[in-house]
């Protein structure tokens, strides 16, 4: 989506970000996401970006870490080719998450935002990540297990990456080649399941012509309220079967 209002909305991303109750834009939830998700990344060496979007992500590991150490993959090309035209210089290829074409060993760490549940399939994904991965490298990931897939697209949302729970979802990181004590799991979603109604909200204040918060027009607009921002998150939650979004760091 390259839309002008959209991008300046969502600042670039296409992620439900991390929130709290500070938070006043689904831009700046999307940058606290990758704060965070950055701090579990190692301080220095080469680090791959899987399913980067627009490239937002991947600049900034370019700014920390050096273009020259830095990779992205992207299964869509459209998007590999946004990311070129904003600036992103590194190794950036059209390539399948689940068949990353790389040498083993060639990194150390591995960034995943909230595109695992797309992969056909995510266990796969898990497998290859653990063979890129050099001695204690680290796969970080912000991800959404899916209860069903009831009313969702097959082919957008692999029925076999759909968990009935946390615990099952850490075995599939154990199946992959972690150990069970080298992978920690945040479960997150109060932080992005339930605020994600904000980002709904906000966007419709904000293609209604005005920005979000700002004081209700004369033809009556009103901005929602904190609840009813909670419980319109809530049932959006229920009706896609989101269980759980979580923030993993799995070391090899």
């Amino acid at each position: 989506m390259r839309d002008p209002a959209y991008e300046q909305f969502a600042g670039g991303y296409v992620n439900y970000g991390l929130w709290t109750s500070a938070t006043k834009s689904p831009a700046e939830a999307c940058h606290h996401l990758v704060d965070t998700l950055f701090a579990k990344l190692p301080e220095r060496g080469r680090v791959l970006d899987v399913a980067f979007g627009k490239g937002v992500s991947t600049k900034r590991l370019e700014e920390r870490y050096g273009a020259e150490n830095v990779a992205g993959i992207n299964i869509d090309a459209d998007q590999v080719q946004i990311a070129r035209e904003r600036g992103v210089t590194c190794d950036l290829r059209v390539m399948d998450a689940a068949k990353p074409d790389f040498p083993s060993e060639s990194f150390d760490g591995i960034l995943c935002i909230e595109s695992a549940f797309h992969f056909q399939s995510r266990a796969q994904f898990l497998a290859e990540a653990h063979r890129l991965l050099r001695p204690s490298g680290v796969l970080v990931m912000s991800d959404i297990l899916f209860r069903t897939g009831h009313g969702l697209d097959p082919e957008v949302f692999p029925p076999e990456n759909h968990v009935s729970s946390v615990d099952e979802y850490r075995r599939a990181y154990v199946a992959a080649g972690f150990s069970p004590e080298s992978v920690a799991i945040d479960v997150s979603s109060r932080q992005q399941i339930y605020p994600l109604c904000a980002a709904v909200a906000g966007a419709f204040d904000f293609f209604r012509g005005r920005a979000p918060g700002a004081e209700p027009q004369a033809n009556g607009a009103q901005a929602f309220t904190a609840v009813e921002r909670f419980w319109a998150s809530f049932i959006v939650s229920r009706l896609v079967n989101i269980q759980e979004c979580v923030l993993v760091a799995a070391r090899k």
